[in-house]
C-alpha cells in the first residue's frame, strides 16, 4: 500500500523506495512511541525532506558507506547515529557498532555486523523476529582483474570466505524475512535468500578466493 510516497511493510515500518536517478537507496523508517529509527538516509531530495519532516527523536543506522546510502547525512538532523568502523571513517560521525547492539529492548531492535563481500563493515538491523534489514550487504561486489595486455576487467564477485561466514550468520538469525535495498519489493523469505546464496557458494572453485557470478 502506498501513501504519501511511502510504502508500508506493516503498521509501524514504512520505506521510501530506492531511485535510479539520482541513485538513492531505500530509506526505512521504524516508528515507536518516542523514537523513529532510520535505516540508511539515501541521497535524493525526497529522502532528505522526509527525514527532516520528522518531529520525534531520530536514531540513524547506516548499513554501509556507499554514497547512495549516506549522502544525505550532512543535510539532516538526528540525535544518534550507529554504523560500522569503515562507514564512520567515511562520514566522520557516529557510534561504532562493535558487536550485537541492542537499541530498543521492547521490540527488540538490535544491530549486528554482517560479513559481506559488498563493502567493509556492513551493519544489519534486526527488528523483532520478523525482519532483518541488510541494505546491500548480501550482494556481490565489482572487482578489478588485470588483463595480460594491460588494463583491467571488472567482474562481479563474492569473497568465498566472507560468503561462507555470511550464510552461517544468516541461518542463525531468528527472523522470517530479509529486507534488501534496490529491489522492486525488498522483502524476501529467509529460506529463499539462504538457498540462493548457498547455490552461489557451491559454485566455488576452491583454488580461487573469489566466486565470479
Amino acid at each position: 500500500m502506498w501513501r504519501d510516497g511511502l510504502k508500508y511493510l506493516n503498521d509501524w515500518i514504512v520505506y521510501l523506495p530506492a531511485t535510479s536517478g539520482p541513485l538513492s537507496a531505500d530509506v526505512f523508517f521504524m516508528e515507536t512511541d518516542r523514537t523513529i529509527f532510520i535505516y540508511d538516509v539515501g541521497s535524493c531530495a525526497a529522502a532528505r525532506e522526509r527525514i527532516e519532516g520528522i518531529k520525534k527523536e531520530k536514531i540513524v543506522v547506516l548499513s554501509h558507506f556507499h554514497a547512495d546510502h549516506t549522502d544525505n547525512l550532512a543535510k539532516i538532523t538526528f540525535q544518534e547515529l550507529y554504523a560500522g568502523k569503515e562507514t564512520i571513517k567515511h562520514v566522520g560521525v557516529g557510534r561504532q557498532v562493535l558487536g550485537e547492539t541492542l537499541l530498543e529492548p521492547d521490540i527488540p531492535i538490535r544491530l549486528i555486523l554482517l560479513p559481506s563481500s559488498h563493502a567493509k563493515g556492513c551493519v544489519a538491523l534486526c527488528c523483532g523476529k520478523e525482519y532483518a534489514f541488510c541494505g546491500d550487504g548480501l550482494y556481490a561486489a565489482g572487482k578489478r582483474f588485470p588483463e595480460e595486455k594491460g588494463g583491467y576487467t571488472v567482474k562481479t564477485v563474492y569473497n568465498a570466505q566472507k560468503l561462507k561466514e555470511m550464510i552461517r550468520m544468516l541461518k542463525e538469525l531468528d527472523v522470517k524475512y530479509f529486507v534488501l535495498s534496490h529491489e522492486e519489493y525488498p522483502v524476501r523469505p529467509k529460506e529463499e535468500v539462504i538457498r540462493s546464496l548457498e547455490l552461489i557458494y557451491q559454485a566455488w572453485g576452491k583454488d580461487d578466493p573469489y566466486i565470479i557470478i
